[in-house]
């Protein structure tokens, strides 16, 4: 199961990804934003990685001015999220 949800924070808006997957070690969470990163659990579809793709979405998300980060657990799952400020409404 994965469940997206969309929540107002203050001035921000957070959009999380969550799945009921693996996990990944709790070692290799603060590593996982860096290029070239890649964790030590096996891709359930056989998918392949550059390392590069988590890193990239940070740097965007920062460059808006928003923040990213990830919550997991071995055997549970993973959350992932970012904030972005909301803009200003004209008129």
């Amino acid at each position: 199961t994965v469940t997206v949800t969309a929540t107002v924070v203050g001035e921000s808006i957070r959009i999380s990804v969550a799945d009921e997957g693996q996990g990944i070690p709790e070692a290799e969470v603060s590593e996982l934003f860096q290029d070239f990163t890649r964790t030590s659990v096996r891709p359930t579809a056989g998918e392949s990685s550059t390392g590069l793709g988590l890193a990239i979405v940070k740097r965007i998300v920062e460059g808006h001015h928003g923040a990213v980060d990830v919550t997991s657990r071995e055997g549970v799952g993973s959350t992932f999220a970012f904030s972005l400020p909301v803009a200003a409404q004209p008129g």
